[in-house]
């Protein structure tokens, strides 16, 4: 019976110490984890005041006036909503965080992964021919998500303590400032731009 060689199934290890990422990579690179980082700092800030947020809520003595039930039911679920979000955002920009630390390794792995100066496709597709592993978008997607879900849920649980503890002058300006806080968020809707694919110009690896 012949044999198997079981090289012939693993990923060669072999890893070229002195190799450095072309510089738009190495851009590329540098900036998800300074971003995945700072995620992780904002929504780790975030699980840990939602968990005092929530002792705050479910305590009857912080409200002038007894609530009604569906508007303390609203509140309670914005709250451990915002806490379980911002948990699971934090967790996503650890997983990330580490993707993109192990790039500049498997990269050093690769035989020469754009043999040319120029590489016509997305920043995400440039990241994927230089190491990074094809689930990263998944969990990108999903970091954003629960990132930006817990920004809303955060928002709107003070809109909802606002609206039943303050006056009507109150209610409208925190209302209009909350709004507007939230603007930025209107820069993740999809939009159409004049070209359909990026083009990156990348120095040749060594």
């Amino acid at each position: 019976m012949a044999s198997i060689d079981p090289t012939m199934y693993t990923r060669s290890l072999r890893t070229n110490v002195a190799y450095e990422l072309p510089p738009t990579v190495k851009s590329l690179n540098e900036g998800w984890i300074a971003t995945c980082q700072s995620a992780a700092t904002v929504s780790g800030l975030f699980a840990a005041v939602e968990a005092h947020l929530l002792v705050f809520v479910k305590n009857p003595s912080n409200y002038t006036n007894s609530p009604r039930y569906s508007v303390m039911q609203a509140l309670l679920i914005f709250t451990y909503s915002a806490l379980f979000f911002s948990l699971s955002a934090t967790i996503s920009s650890l997983v990330l965080t580490d993707e993109f630390g192990e790039l500049p390794v498997r990269a050093s792995r690769k035989s020469n992964p754009v043999k040319q100066g120029t590489f016509d496709s997305s920043a995400a597709s440039l990241l994927e021919v230089y190491g990074a592993r094809k689930s990263w978008r998944w969990v990108m997607w999903h970091w954003l998500f629960t990132l930006i879900a817990a920004l809303i849920c955060v928002v709107v649980q003070i809109l909802l303590y606002v609206w039943l503890e303050e006056s009507v002058a109150v209610r409208v300006t925190v209302l209009c400032v909350g709004v507007f806080g939230i603007l930025p968020l209107l820069h993740f809707l999809p939009h159409t731009s004049g070209s359909k694919r990026n083009s990156f110009v990348v120095s040749p690896t060594s």
